[in-house]
């Protein structure tokens, strides 16, 4: 079992428990080590198993600018601009809103700010893949959030099935990734195909 630990309760307070428990072992971590986290994750996104690695110049992946007590995404998404791709990251337009998405212009021009075009909410289904931000995740897909709601209301937007519905991963620590069963999954829950570790690209459905 990983830092997350098991939750002795089901629904909303087996969630804020699992989530405290997380935070502080992420706000523990020191520069370097999140340094070194960076540059694994954007490592392991386009190593050998990752659907990220296949894609073309003008393909879309839906990413987030990870806040420091996140694992990063600075590097992949340089990475993926350095490629091509069309990396779009979340905006929040309202406290009960799907996410509109806006062009990540600092990942294509170098450090600042990102901006750039904004997306109708629903627009994250032009994704090949889309990478969510998360506490944890377990090997059934359940995706343990930040307890805001926007991702799953804006996951709930897409096609049920493929062809047409992008590949959804969560991105976690190592330890954040949990044997199936370990995370509370509540009907407005959408869980996901995948995570994305420091270790690799691994599929969970």
């Amino acid at each position: 079992m990983g830092a997350a630990g098991s939750p002795s309760t089901t629904g909303p307070d087996a969630k804020r428990g699992l989530r405290a428990g997380v935070r502080a072992a992420r706000r523990a971590l020191d520069d370097d080590e999140r340094a070194a986290l960076d540059a694994d994750l954007a490592a392991a996104a386009l190593g050998p198993g990752s659907p990220l690695a296949a894609l073309t110049a003008g393909s879309v992946v839906a990413l987030y600018d990870a806040t420091p007590t996140e694992p990063g995404t600075r590097g992949l998404r340089a990475a993926l601009a350095a490629r091509g791709v069309v990396v779009v990251l979340p905006v929040v337009v309202g406290p009960d809103a799907p996410l509109a998405w806006r062009l990540d212009v600092a990942a294509a021009d170098g450090p600042g700010a990102a901006g750039g075009e904004t997306h109708r909410p629903e627009g994250v289904d032009d994704a090949a893949v889309v990478l969510l931000p998360a506490l944890a995740v377990d090997g059934a897909g359940t995706r343990l959030g930040q307890g805001g709601g926007h991702y799953d209301r804006t996951l709930a937007l897409l096609p049920p099935t493929r062809p047409g519905r992008p590949v959804l991963a969560a991105v976690v620590r190592d330890p954040e990734l949990l044997p199936a069963g370990s995370l509370p999954r509540e009907a407005h829950d959408v869980p996901v195909d995948a995570a994305l570790t420091p270790s690799g690209w691994h599929d969970l459905r």
